[in-house]
């Protein structure tokens, strides 16, 4: 697949960010958090998703908007190593946590950590699972 973020891949629906803050499971990597859920997609990508900064943060919208730039960019670099471990369909948001900005090169290295840690707990979910 291309290094691209297509519309198809953001998470949109009243219902699943409902279901997806009432059931979903949480990691956190600083600045970020990570809310996931394992859920059915009829899309063509394993996974859908969703970036937030909060306003209660990040106070101008200037600085908000740049963060999520920030964030698009440093997601859409490392997503494939998500989509070749996954074999279901995830749903999740990824919140920036800080009330400051960072430079782009820091957060792309803690997306792709958190990225990293998300396909270890998927892992270990599903090994939980089968035994």
């Amino acid at each position: 697949m291309s290094q691209t973020f297509t519309k198809e891949e953001r998470l949109i629906g009243k219902n699943l960010f409902e279901q997806l803050f009432s059931e979903g499971k949480q990691l956190k990597i600083f600045p970020f958090r990570l809310l996931y859920l394992k859920t059915e997609l009829d899309t063509r990508y394993p996974a859908q998703v969703a970036l937030a900064v909060p306003k209660r943060l990040i106070k101008k919208a200037v600085h908000r908007n740049r963060i999520k730039r920030q964030m698009r960019e440093a997601y859409r670099k490392n997503k494939q190593a998500v989509y070749d471990e996954l074999s279901e369909n995830y749903v999740f948001i990824i919140t920036f946590m800080d009330n400051k900005e960072w430079k782009s090169t820091e957060l792309e290295v803690k997306m792709k950590t958190l990225l990293e840690k998300f396909i270890q707990t998927i892992h270990e979910n599903h090994q939980h699972l089968l035994n």
